[in-house]
């Protein structure tokens, strides 16, 4: 069982196409209403930048029982139904994950990103999470990224149990975690010139073909909502 301290919500909605500055304007309103929300310590926003139209929303709660307790007001998945549904090509899409390794330049103001989803093979995610992280940690002493994470899926059960000494007594529900074989990297870049630098440095293309051997990849070209 995993032990959530920060507990990362990444909220993935694609969207019909025609509409975008409306959608975009009830989406950021979404946004400013999660902001008020108890227990979040950071909200990161962004959509689509190729031909899909999609809005990519990570929030970061400070553990499960925070995340818990505001999923009722706050979970961006039902704001989203609530608010774009008619725009809505399908139910958004929404993962538990825990970060694993993170960057920040803070001089540098990202302008540009890219989410990579990787479900990798159970029996190789720890040789794709090391490989990662140490292609991470090598890029990350060029300045190429603005900020920039991993993150790993969890898998949340609930389960329900009763005391048999207390037939009549109320069930109790215990939720656990268990890591998952999705991992996220999240990408951010202050230009165009360092996005193409990161992905033909040889560390990341040494790291990516090892990953696209063992998983699927979905790359999702992104820009800060602002």
């Amino acid at each position: 069982m995993v032990k959530i301290m920060e507990l990362l919500v990444v909220t993935l909605a694609y969207t019909h196409p025609g509409r975008d500055a409306d959608v975009t304007a009830r989406v950021r309103q979404v946004i400013d209403t999660i902001r008020n929300a108890p227990g979040l310590v950071t909200s990161r926003n962004y959509r689509n930048r190729g031909k899909e139209t999609y809005y990519f929303l990570l929030t970061t709660w400070e553990d499960e029982e925070s995340w818990h307790r505001a999923q009722e007001r706050y979970n961006p998945k039902n704001l989203l139904l609530t608010s774009v549904a008619e725009a809505l090509t399908a139910v958004p899409e929404q993962w538990l994950m825990r970060y694993i390794w993170g960057y920040s330049r803070p001089a540098a103001t990202p302008s540009i990103a890219a989410a990579h989803l990787t479900n990798v093979l159970p029996e190789q995610v720890e040789f794709a999470q090391r490989g990662w992280i140490e292609g991470l940690r090598r890029q990350a002493a060029q300045p190429m990224l603005a900020f920039a994470f991993l993150a790993r899926g969890l898998t949340e059960t609930t389960i329900t149990t009763s005391d048999p000494a207390a037939p009549n007594a109320p069930s109790t529900l215990h939720t656990s975690y268990h890591d998952s074989p999705l991992l996220l990297n999240l990408f951010n870049w202050s230009s165009e010139a360092e996005r193409t630098h990161f992905y033909a440095d040889p560390n990341y293309q040494a790291v990516s073909k090892f990953v696209e051997s063992i998983g699927a990849v979905s790359i999702l070209p992104l820009e800060p909502i602002s």
